[in-house]
């Protein structure tokens, strides 16, 4: 691989977004740290992904100093934690955004590094069909897990994987690719973690769903049905075995995770894109309903 110099612009980055972003310590073993991001989105939940495991010890920069998190909610299909602190440890925090960033848009990475936090430009280069996109970044380390924001400071999104230049690039062309995830997908996850509310009274009928991820544009990605309870909301709005979501209310929807937050979270009815062999079809579902 050939190695490139490229000079980075640090970019002047809102205090209220930079407030939000801490770093997380990861003690992977004695006396080896490695840094990753954690975003505040309640005064108590930040959310990160998931590069440690239970033996390593975890620890949180926060104003009123380096935390250990009372316990870490993680969610292995989206492959991200929530850590959690008892006591109110966040001045400033936002939900997660469920805006999709568009092709070619502007937005801002904000990581941690050796020396310290760090914020670099990017755009939306194209979009996968997991919901991921690829971003052309100036070349930096730190970026793993860092978070993003757009204009508007939402949060938009975290790294999950960064893509490195080879020598098949011309120079002009010299640029990692990152892999972002987008809030849009996991944010009904994170939201439902920090209502911190049981669910298990509400019943829809959708036994066992997994994520359905296509390589091909002949096949759309979306939510697969694996079973469904006969006789309930789900059978009777339509829904059967090897159904694939692909759409809620026009947006795409990858996981689970996403259907049952948007039930559980709306109080009118959702309008699914479902295909069903080579059919597809709209159908009616309603929310969740307390039994």
């Amino acid at each position: 691989m050939i190695q490139f110099l490229i000079a980075v612009t640090v970019l002047a980055t809102p205090v209220s977004v930079m407030d939000q972003v801490h770093t997380l310590r990861i003690e992977i073993s004695p006396g080896t740290i490695e840094l990753s991001t954690a975003v505040a989105i309640s005064p108590n939940h930040a959310v990160t992904l998931c590069i440690f495991s239970p033996d390593n010890s975890v620890t949180v920069e926060t104003a009123s100093g380096i935390l250990y998190p009372d316990s870490f909610i993680v969610s292995p299909d989206l492959g991200m934690v929530i850590v959690i602190f008892e006591e109110e440890v966040f001045d400033s925090y936002q939900i997660p955004s469920d805006v999709i960033p568009d092709i070619g848009e502007k937005l801002t990475i904000i990581g941690h590094g050796l020396s310290g936090v760090l914020a670099v430009e990017c755009r939306a280069r194209e979009q996968y069909p997991d919901g991921s996109f690829l971003l052309t970044s100036d070349l930096r380390d730190g970026l793993m897990g860092a978070a993003v924001f757009n204009d508007n400071e939402e949060y938009v999104g975290i790294i999950t994987g960064i893509i490195r230049p080879d020598r098949q690039f011309n120079e002009s062309d010299h640029r990692d690719f990152l892999v972002l995830y987008p809030s849009q997908i996991w944010y009904m996850w994170a939201k439902l973690v920090v209502l911190s509310e049981e669910y298990t009274e509400y019943f829809f009928g959708v036994m066992t769903a997994l994520p359905s991820i296509s390589l091909t544009s002949f096949r759309p990605s979306g939510i697969h049905i694996v079973s469904v309870s006969a006789g309930s909301r789900a059978w009777e709005a339509g829904l059967r075995s090897g159904d694939l979501i692909t759409h809620i209310d026009g947006t795409p929807v990858y996981h689970p995770a996403t259907l049952r937050g948007l039930l559980i979270l709306s109080d009118d009815t959702l309008q699914a894109t479902v295909l069903r062999n080579t059919f597809e079809r709209n159908i009616s579902i309603p929310p969740f309903e307390q039994n």
